[in-house]
């Protein structure tokens, strides 16, 4: 029977796991929007139209002329034209012609992109002026990224009564000084018979994809309907603009990826649609096209590079999920290594490829957002994550079915992805945003963490010093009183003796053991200076090496000294410390009764003392951690030891300007080397030669 807690615990679950469903329903319902949000944009009419004219027969589809009126201000040629392929280059325009005189162009009712693809195409347009109507009209045909738009226009001044053809160059291959009418999209005048249906051929050819359109104005209404579309890419570009410039500061100043990766994103669609949308041309008139397909075609790999590194750093991939990482990686690398190929007819390989990797990359990074928000309620950057995603998933999927003509191109003044790419930026904007203060709120709390860690162990260092010298007072006693009952004779019994030497013994090793804690302590707060002066380098040595003159050290010790006379200018105590550690590690991790080798010597202005044992060496992992507090290698188990004396080493000759090596090796043995450089005074007293020190006598002398 189920008591009172087990139901308690119930309950909580099922509340926690309601709030998760009711999450992840809400993130469904935003999907559902995000997938339908390019559709709100698409006039009814035109699905209605579309669909009504497929519906139609083949034989009812007929390409009637445009009839242009005095009340016409803009009509589209969607249902006014017909198309003919040629895929093997190879009609001229008598051929064409020729072509559509024996029935070969086919009708079309709605434009539909072509994709990318090296085919040439054939358009005809048919016009008819009515009676009433002004004889001046104004062509537009788009896109603005179509490489030759060659237009065929009647004109009867050609060859008398019969009526020839002029030809109008247009496209981003024609220099924008060339063209007729210097617009962001490709347009020409046209003066029209009245009353008289007349035919226009274009000929189409690009590397990029073909999607056109092509509408008629009158002249003076066609610069009211630009006003609508240059609005928009005002806008759409200063969005991006402001995106540009205000993410690239925050991430540089925060050195954070994710948001250069986004900032990179933003830029390469901002270059990518100032140049396919014809803005650039304008800005930058008579750019070889060229050029312009190279910058349309690698800002869009780039951008694609630049959007799965953001997805990769966002989601933090290479922890959480790092087979996918690498994926994310391979798909970079291909989008950067495919730039050249915007420039030759394999872009419409890579295109498409990277395009659908691409889109499923963004979809995982969608999913796993969706995932995170369901996971932790309280993340809400990755809702607005998620959110991007899918609008962006919504609007490229829609841009590749005009593109690749499953859907009519003039549903849209622009692209649906132009569309889509605006509540994209501004949803993964307001995402960043939020980890933005999110890592600001982290890296206050680790200051404040790191500040209160830093007091604490000032704390901790004070007390352990104080109560380090508190020590030296008992010691002092206790080593003070062994010695006088030592001295005094009253102890008689071997046994007895052998304890009081102990004591004393022990007591000494304490003492050290806490002066060397102490100097080590205020070298690394920096509160112990150190105070040079002028010595000869055997006096240093003698110095160093006094005190280890047991019956042990005079019969192992062997003492090299070059350059003896040498005048050196260093802290004769603490490098005496340092050196006495080193030779006192050396004697205590060797093997009984093997030499332990001391030399050194001046090397132009540098002290250079070097100590090698005979020991069992270390490992390189343990070399690397030589001079570690406290650290000891696994070479000195069963030996005593505090970990101090390398680390008080090293902190002294780095206090000097010098440094501590270690070569090593196990089984081997051991190198310690101290180069102090510039400690050498530049007139030495004179120069010495090496000498190998025998066993001394009380002290080591130094020859």
């Amino acid at each position: 029977m189920e008591g009172p807690s087990s139901i308690v615990t119930g309950n909580r679950w099922m509340v926690r796991a309601g709030g998760r469903l009711a999450v992840a329903f809400r993130f469904l319902r935003l999907a559902a929007l995000a997938l339908c949000l390019p559709a709100v944009f698409v006039p009814a009419t035109a699905w209605a139209q579309a669909w009504a004219q497929a519906q139609q027969p083949a034989a009812v589809q007929t390409a009637e002329p445009l009839r242009l009126t005095a009340s016409t201000d803009r009509a589209t040629l969607a249902g006014h034209f017909a198309r003919l392929i040629d895929r093997d280059h190879s009609l001229g325009f008598g051929d064409v012609l020729r072509a559509d005189a024996e029935g070969r162009f086919e009708p079309q009712t709605i434009f539909r992109g072509a994709g990318q693809t090296p085919d040439v195409h054939w358009y005809r347009f048919d016009l008819l002026r009515e009676r009433g109507a002004p004889a001046g009209w104004i062509l537009e045909l788009g896109e603005a990224y179509i490489d030759r738009l060659d237009l065929y226009v009647p004109d009867p001044a050609l060859s008398g009564d019969a009526a020839g053809y002029s030809l109008v160059r247009m496209g981003d291959f024609v220099p924008f000084s060339e063209r007729p009418l210097k617009t962001r999209l490709h347009a020409t005048q046209l003066t029209l018979p009245e009353d008289k249906p007349i035919s226009l051929y274009l000929r189409v050819e690009s590397v990029s994809s073909i999607t056109l359109r092509a509408s008629v104005y009158a002249v003076p209404a066609y610069a009211g309907f630009q006003m609508t579309n240059l609005l928009f890419q005002g806008l759409f570009f200063g969005v991006l603009a402001i995106l540009t410039l205000g993410y690239v500061a925050l991430g540089l100043l925060l050195r954070d990826g994710a948001l250069l990766a986004f900032t990179a994103y933003v830029a390469s669609v901002f270059t990518f649609y100032l140049f396919s949308t014809g803005v650039a041309a304008v800005l930058l008139p008579d750019m070889p096209g060229w050029l312009q397909n190279l910058v349309v075609g690698s800002s869009a790999f780039l951008g694609i590079a630049a959007a799965v590194s953001m997805w990769d750093r966002i989601l933090d991939l290479r922890v959480h999920y790092p087979r996918l990482h690498r994926i994310y990686a391979v798909i970079r690398w291909l989008a950067i290594l495919s730039v050249p190929t915007a420039v030759s007819w394999t872009y419409s390989i890579t295109n498409p490829l990277l395009l659908l990797l691409a889109t499923l990359s963004t979809l995982v990074g969608a999913i796993l957002s969706i995932r995170q928000a369901v996971r932790n309620p309280a993340d809400t950057s990755a809702r607005y994550y998620a959110a991007s995603g899918l609008t962006a998933i919504s609007g490229n999927t829609l841009t590749q079915f005009v593109v690749r003509g499953s859907l009519p191109t003039d549903l849209l003044f622009a692209d649906p992805y132009q569309i889509a790419v605006l509540a994209t930026m501004l949803c993964l904007g307001s995402g960043l945003a939020l980890r933005i203060r999110a890592l600001q709120v982290e890296r206050v709390r680790a200051q404040e963490e790191s500040a209160f860690a830093t007091k604490r162990a000032e704390e901790q260092r004070t007390f352990v010093a104080m109560l380090s010298h508190e020590f030296r007072t008992p010691l002092a006693a206790i080593q003070g009183a062994a010695q006088m009952i030592e001295l005094s004779g009253d102890v008689q019994t071997p046994s007895m003796q052998s304890r009081v030497r102990r004591i004393v013994e022990t007591t000494r090793r304490m003492s050290d053991l806490v002066e060397l804690f102490l100097s080590a302590d205020a070298l690394d707060q920096g509160a112990l200076a150190l105070k040079p002066e002028t010595v000869p380098l055997d006096m240093l040595m003698d110095e160093a090496l006094d005190g280890l003159t047991g019956a042990d050290g005079e019969s192992r010790l062997v003492v090299t000294v070059e350059t003896p006379e040498g005048l050196l200018r260093v802290d004769v105590p603490f490098l005496g410390v340092a050196v006495a550690n080193l030779v006192r590690n050396a004697l205590r991790y060797s093997q009984p009764g093997t030499p332990v080798r001391v030399a050194a010597g001046l090397s132009g202005r540098d002290l250079v003392i070097r100590v090698a044992d005979q020991g069992r060496g270390m490992t390189p992992e343990e070399v690397e951690r030589i001079g570690s507090i406290y650290f000891r290698a696994s070479s000195s188990k069963g030996t005593k030891g505090s970990g101090l004396g390398l680390y008080m080493t090293q902190r002294i000759a780095a206090a000097h300007g010098g440094t501590l090596a270690v070569e090593s090796a196990p089984g081997v043995g051991s190198v310690f080397t101290i180069r102090l450089p510039g400690v050498g005074e530049p007139e030495t007293a004179g120069a010495g030669k090496g000498v190998e020190a025998g066993p001394p006598a009380g002290r080591l002398p130094v020859q």
